[in-house]
């Protein structure tokens, strides 16, 4: 299901946070308050950390908690930071996006097509769309489609 996308947004997939994060997802969802946080979120596969810009990514805490990082390379297969304004700042073979959404590469086909659907309309569709209380900017939930 996709994840709408933040100012910023650091997303990981749920199987590495379940096989490498301290405490699996339970803790994972503990330590960053999911689902009470209105900016971290999660779908059926991913996870992500909303921010107003990529630096306030504690990415120490996540090594901490198990998952990998290359300081060198500035880079890490677990997790990647994608900016709605800009682009993903390193590629993960598990991920796509559009800049509005990011799916997992096992997202069911209708729900990559509704989120490029949504991505590609008109600012006045959508404005339309959320003064009926169809508010579509956000990550998709089971059924959503």
């Amino acid at each position: 299901m996709p994840i709408y996308i933040d100012i910023f947004s650091l997303i990981l997939d749920k199987k590495v946070v379940a096989q490498k994060y301290h405490g699996g997802l339970a803790q994972f969802r503990i330590d960053y308050h999911i689902p009470a946080s209105e900016i971290n979120e999660e779908d059926d596969e991913l996870f992500s950390l909303g921010q107003m810009n990529a630096d306030e990514f504690d990415l120490a805490a996540l090594v901490a908690k198990g998952l990998s990082y290359d300081d060198k390379l500035l880079r890490s297969d677990d997790f990647t930071i994608t900016c709605r304004y800009g682009d993903i700042l390193w590629k993960v073979d598990w991920l796509e996006e559009n800049g509005v959404f990011a799916w997992h590469v096992n997202t069911q086909s209708a729900q990559k097509q509704r989120a490029i659907q949504i991505s590609e309309m008109f600012v006045s569709e959508i404005f339309a769309e959320i003064e009926k209380g169809n508010y579509l900017l956000k990550t998709f939930r089971t059924g959503d489609v």
